[in-house]
């Protein structure tokens, strides 16, 4: 099953059940889909494909949290089809503020003739919390892939700016690769930033120099000699 598959196929409570029991499958899917990169061409390729993997998971997770609000407030009107899309659109935005969140969820209650708008608001905040771990439990492999990819890549990326045969041109290119590298090591969310050569554009030119040979002492220009 391709990766796209394996998020395309949650539309039921069942299936987002499925994917809890092994998140793990969707990061295992997108390594599969990753082909060997070596040059800057195919580096920016795969670049783009792990980012393209992230934002899937967050255009799910909107579905995610709509069945779960559909199954929540099943017996609650008070909060709308409407409203329930808006939570649902923006659950991505609540991810470090569920207060904000459960204010407002209790708002949309009151006006809408909520005998009890705080048990309201807290269903509302159960179905983000159990959509929110969802988006973190599918994230942290693709994550972790994306830091081991960065991290084999980097003596290459290393190797190449400092080769000399090259053009400057191009040891600028892989210079700005390294250090993004090592950005995406310590970060891997970097990724989604910005396309790979737009953040390279974002860096200081640099070519990298190979590191200086130990100095030669007079004794070994006598045994050169």
């Amino acid at each position: 099953m391709s990766s796209r598959a394996v998020l395309d196929q949650v539309h039921s409570l069942a299936k987002i059940e499925g994917l809890e029991a092994d998140p793990g499958a969707y990061a295992a899917a997108v390594a599969d889909e990753i082909a060997a990169a070596s040059s800057l061409a195919e580096l920016e390729a795969r670049d783009h494909e792990l980012a393209v993997a992230l934002a899937h998971i967050d255009t799910t997770m909107i579905r995610v949290m709509r069945v779960h609000l559909e199954h929540a407030l099943a017996d609650d009107t008070s909060i709308g089809g409407p409203t329930r899309s808006v939570f649902a659109s923006t659950i991505g935005k609540y991810a470090n503020d569920l207060p904000l969140l459960a204010e407002r969820a209790r708002e949309q209650a009151v006006r809408g003739g909520a005998k009890h708008p705080d048990d309201t608001a807290t269903l509302v905040i159960l179905a983000a919390q159990a959509t929110l771990a969802l988006r973190e439990a599918l994230r942290t492999p693709v994550l972790e892939l994306v830091r081991a990819l960065a991290t084999a890549t980097q003596p290459d990326a290393e190797r190449n700016a400092i080769d000399r045969d090259r053009s400057d041109a191009e040891r600028k290119k892989w210079s700005a690769l390294r250090r993004d590298l090592e950005t995406v090591v310590a970060s891997p969310a970097h990724i989604s930033s910005a396309p790979l050569a737009t953040r390279l554009a974002a860096l200081p030119e640099q070519i990298d120099e190979p590191p200086a040979g130990p100095e030669v002492s007079f004794a070994d220009m006598i045994e050169l000699d």
